[in-house]
């Protein structure tokens, strides 16, 4: 049994990040970042809205969630030649990681808006996009936990191949993108003008509400002193939590199907 408490871990200011490694991911977040904003503002453009714009910042402004989720999942960026945006609860985030939520996330949130701006939203599309998110996560992280990008410590729920994120997280991650874009969707038919701008706030209300909502019963049992079996459980019973609240986005996005405001 390994149970590490969050408040005892020191390693994000003991561990040396692999500079190579950070430039590269940065220039490629960089890239991402940008054609993500570049096709918000083509399709603000067009549709004659804000709308586009915003959710690609409220993206950004989703890295609030990190410190706090990596600090209760026990989860590090090494701070040591860091890049850093900022830091908080012991955590320090980099400006590569800040970059990939404004990709992801904006990527995800557009794919929602736009479908259901022209009213292709459904159930199916809603569960191939969060399941597809999922998948992409778990791939995506084999290599920057590998190399030691980003660190996950301690006995993680149902991790069976430590080459890459355990498989918990990928859910979380996920549903917290699908929670944030429900949250700023149905709000949006209601927001008029400069009120749109709480897509933002919203964005990142959202994403707390996907990773801790689902997430509550690995994040108790990671800082429990209990067996593990209880943590793999844990993971089991979070993994269940994500795909209700799945199904839950799914029905609140596509049973009145709500046009967004445009102005």
């Amino acid at each position: 049994m390994d149970n590490t408490l969050a408040t005892d871990f020191a390693a994000a200011s003991n561990l040396p990040i692999p500079l190579m490694l950070q430039n590269v991911f940065l220039c490629i977040t960089i890239v991402l970042a940008a054609a993500v904003t570049i096709a918000a503002a083509v399709i603000s453009r067009r549709r004659k809205s804000a709308v586009p714009l915003l959710l690609v910042l409220g993206g950004f402004a989703a890295i609030l969630m990190e410190p706090v989720v990596t600090f209760l999942g026990h989860a590090v960026h090494p701070k040591i030649g860091q890049i850093m945006l900022f830091e908080a609860v012991g955590r320090a985030i980099p400006w590569h990681v800040a970059l990939g939520y404004t990709a992801a996330f904006g990527v995800f949130y557009l794919i929602l808006y736009s479908r259901l701006e022209s009213g292709a939203l459904n159930a199916k599309l809603v569960w191939k996009v969060t399941i597809i998110t999922m998948l992409c996560y778990y791939v995506g992280e084999a290599y920057p936990v590998e190399h030691g990008l980003w660190a996950y410590y301690g006995y993680q729920p149902i991790w069976f191949w430590r080459g890459t994120a355990p498989p918990t997280w990928s859910v979380l991650n996920a549903t917290s993108m699908l929670t944030s874009a429900t949250l700023m969707l149905v709000a949006l038919p209601h927001l008029k003008g400069v009120a749109q701008l709480l897509l933002v706030p919203l964005a990142i209300s959202g994403a707390y509400m996907g990773h801790m909502g689902a997430g509550f019963p690995m994040y108790i049992a990671l800082n429990a002193d209990v067996p593990d079996w209880v943590i793999d459980f844990s993971g089991v019973a979070s993994i269940g939590m994500a795909l209700l609240i799945v199904w839950i986005c799914a029905l609140l996005l596509t049973s009145s199907r709500p046009r967004p405001a445009r102005h």
